[in-house]
């Protein structure tokens, strides 16, 4: 046998020994570990998981104008954030933090909740439990404070993950607003590309401007409903903007 062939042989010797190999491992029960790549979901025992990926929750809507109660008494303290569930299943929004930038730079942490927020629902954050909103809010948060001439939330889950920017830092608020008359919230806009909270895009104020609409206004304490528009706890009030078949496929 000449030295090539010896080499063939040998190097084909070696194959079958490595698959032999590979065949006597136990891939059914070997752990690979976790993938760095992933999000990892952080469960509290049997309740909805604490954590999750980035737009799993929205930043629905910003009340940083105020209220204006049925005298025409302004409060430009009585502000909330809402959010809603866009993710498929409940969320536990315990140790949730949010951080605030613009004219007040402030950040604190959710409470420990007892029920989870189910897909599709609302979690109204208010700033006073005499105001406005205090019927409809699911905390209040004294801390909370929203600047007129500049507003940017952010929201992260239990593990300070980024879930949902909104609004600016530097740029006047996108939408919403007083008027010396009314206040009006910055809801958002029914974009369906790139509804990203962050661009001015993605918003627009409260247009729920029927005189003694009430039924539309049950997230806002009586006393509050002539003049105060928004929908805290609720669906956003109608989007003439023209959005909701705006944006690109980029």
């Amino acid at each position: 046998m000449d030295r090539t062939k010896q080499m063939a042989t040998g190097l084909a010797g070696l194959v079958v020994l490595s698959l032999a190999m590979l065949a006597c491992q136990d891939f059914g029960t070997s752990d690979p570990g976790t993938s760095d790549e992933q999000v990892l979901y952080r469960w509290d025992f049997d309740d909805p998981p604490t954590s999750l990926e980035r737009g799993s929750l929205r930043i629905n809507e910003i009340n940083w104008a105020g209220s204006v109660d049925d005298d025409g008494n302004y409060d430009p303290d009585d502000v909330f954030i809402e959010l809603q569930n866009t993710h498929h299943r409940p969320v536990n929004l315990s140790g949730w933090r949010i951080y605030l930038d613009g004219d007040y730079k402030q950040s604190f942490r959710l409470p420990d909740i007892d029920e989870p927020l189910q897909p599709n629902d609302f979690f109204v954050i208010a700033a006073k439990e005499d105001g406005a909103f205090g019927d409809v809010a699911d905390v209040i948060e004294e801390r909370l404070k929203l600047g007129k001439r500049a507003v940017r939330v952010e929201l992260r889950d239990a593990d300070r993950r980024l879930i949902e920017p909104a609004g600016s830092a530097t740029e006047r608020p996108f939408a919403g607003g007083y008027d010396l008359v009314t206040v009006r919230s910055m809801e958002r806009a029914q974009v369906l590309f790139q509804n990203i909270g962050s661009m001015d895009r993605s918003w627009n104020s409260n247009t729920d401007d029927v005189d003694g609409n009430d039924e539309a206004r049950q997230g806002i304490r009586e006393g509050w409903r002539e003049n105060t528009l928004a929908s805290p706890g609720e669906p956003n009030s109608a989007d003439y903007s023209g959005s909701s078949a705006g944006g690109g496929f980029e």
